[in-house]
């Protein structure tokens, strides 16, 4: 409505308590409603997403109704075990199951050799990013990030400090994190010999470790 002295437009409120009631349940229920698209829209595109933070095209049909084996309870911060037994798969499920939640933002999946190729590319003057700067990205602004296959890259000093770098940030702000590896917890920590402790030790505090058994399903059937 418009006041008629200074003719400022303003909204007309209503007249009584059970007016003011019946308009907060329709902008409640109007609420809702944006909700419920913005999840179906993800449904629909889950796929797409999925591509868009990073999972491989073989994995973006995975999810955690379609892993064959046991299920951990709860979200794991470390999963290990042989080749071939449903890792990533495992990974990449959790992940879905974050962006169904929350949207594209809640996560990002990356390999260990192309988070640390990434992150060695910055020292190139041609770069547009500095190290600092990617390692606070995957440090403190991605929610839920996902790092397949550790253990699988060339270790040397300066992989063992970002690696323990990156991991002291994210146990630090209290972020998700998901690692898969081959390497058994012990191995793991004997893999990087400088921080090995230290690393399983944050890695240990951020959520439960989880064995995937079974034989390796690449393989199996193919006999």
């Amino acid at each position: 409505m418009t006041l008629p002295v200074s003719g400022r437009v303003c909204a007309k409120a209503p007249f009584c308590d059970d007016c003011q009631k019946l308009v907060d349940l329709e902008v409640e229920a109007e609420e809702k409603r944006k909700v419920e698209a913005a999840k179906r829209r993800r449904l629909e595109n889950i796929e797409t997403l999925l591509k868009r933070v990073g999972v491989m095209g073989r994995y973006v049909h995975c999810s955690m109704e379609n892993f064959q084996g046991k299920q951990p309870i709860g979200m794991p911060a470390y999963i290990y075990g042989p080749v071939g037994r449903g890792k990533t798969h495992l990974a990449v499920g959790f992940l879905r199951e974050a962006i169904l939640k929350t949207g594209e933002e809640a996560g990002r999946f990356i390999r260990a050799v192309d988070l640390f190729k990434e992150i060695r590319d910055t020292f190139s003057e041609k770069s547009a990013r500095n190290e600092r700067a990617l390692l606070e990205e995957f440090g403190k602004a991605v929610p839920l990030l996902v790092i397949d296959d550790l253990g699988t890259e060339k270790v040397s000093e300066w992989v063992e400090q970002t690696l323990y770098d990156l991991i002291d940030r994210r146990y630090g702000e209290l972020l998700d994190t998901i690692i898969t590896s081959n390497l058994e917890p012990a191995a793991l920590s004997a893999h990087y010999t400088n921080h090995g402790p230290r690393l399983m030790s944050r890695i240990f505090a951020m959520g439960p470790l989880y064995e995937v058994e079974g034989v390796d399903r690449r393989i199996k059937g193919r006999k």
